[in-house]
């Protein structure tokens, strides 16, 4: 049994995050360039900054697997390939309710305040797999289908004999 998720930035609510944003460094780039200095140059880097901005925003992505060797995610652009996290190294694990704002600050790729081995990947919602790693280090996968993660990952509890801690 396998589990697999691919979560990106098409809410409703992120296209009218992305088209003001769009439309903000349009009218800045223009207004800099009809009230400020008439410069060619500074109209196409805002262009340029608005063509970046949107290719960022449409190609994130978060991938996540969970099968037998363990929890793989991808955040693109932000990984370039696919990381694991072998069972061997997990100390605990569980699928639960977060706040993303109380806890990390928003949404995205981020840190816990003041810890950087806390570490939250989501796009949105606040059900996550939090991730315990036995050298310290903590994962919070951000999630769409809890419920289907949790049955996987009881599925697999039964499979794997490296389970330490018990597993919610």
């Amino acid at each position: 049994m396998e589990f697999k998720e691919t979560q990106g930035f098409n809410r409703p609510w992120h296209y009218i995050i992305y088209i003001i944003l769009f439309l903000l460094t349009i009218g800045v780039s223009i207004g800099v360039y009809f009230f400020e200095n008439k410069s060619t140059e500074t109209l196409i880097a805002g262009f340029i900054c608005t063509g970046l901005v949107s290719w960022f925003w449409f190609t994130m992505k978060l991938k996540t697997r969970i099968d037998s060797s363990g929890i793989h995610y991808r955040y693109v652009p932000f990984h370039r390939k696919e990381r694991t996290l072998s069972w061997e190294n997990i100390e605990t694990l569980e699928v639960k309710l977060y706040s993303p704002f109380g806890d990390y600050g928003g949404w995205g790729l981020r840190f816990k305040l003041f810890n950087f081995n806390d570490i939250l990947m989501n796009v949105s919602g606040n059900m996550g797999i939090r991730v315990e790693m036995k050298n310290g280090k903590t994962f919070m996968i951000g999630t769409q289908e809890a419920e289907k993660a949790k049955r996987v990952i009881e599925n697999l509890k039964g499979q794997i004999d490296v389970w330490t801690k018990s597993y919610n």
